[in-house]
């Protein structure tokens, strides 16, 4: 099974394809096929931030407990709930 990262570069290949078929044939096909891929790569691209943004944080010991709120000021970090 892939991962995020190889589903956005999957898809940003698909999206390169279906761009050039735009570009050669404005038609209503190429524009939506164009179209679907950006929204998949936008899709997966924030996925992929949300996963990257986990690992940095549990690697920096970073880790919240639901329904909590932290703020870091000058690198400290405060838990209030």
């Amino acid at each position: 099974m892939d991962d995020i990262h190889d589903k956005l570069t999957k898809a940003y290949l698909e999206y390169y394809k279906a761009n050039e078929a735009f570009e050669q044939r404005h038609s209503h096909r190429t524009h939506a096929s164009s179209r679907r891929w950006l929204r998949e790569i936008r899709r997966l691209a924030k996925l992929r931030m949300e996963e990257i943004h986990s690992v940095y944080n549990i690697k920096k010991g970073r880790t919240k407990q639901p329904g909590e709120v932290s703020t870091e000021c000058n690198g400290h970090i405060e838990e209030t709930k």
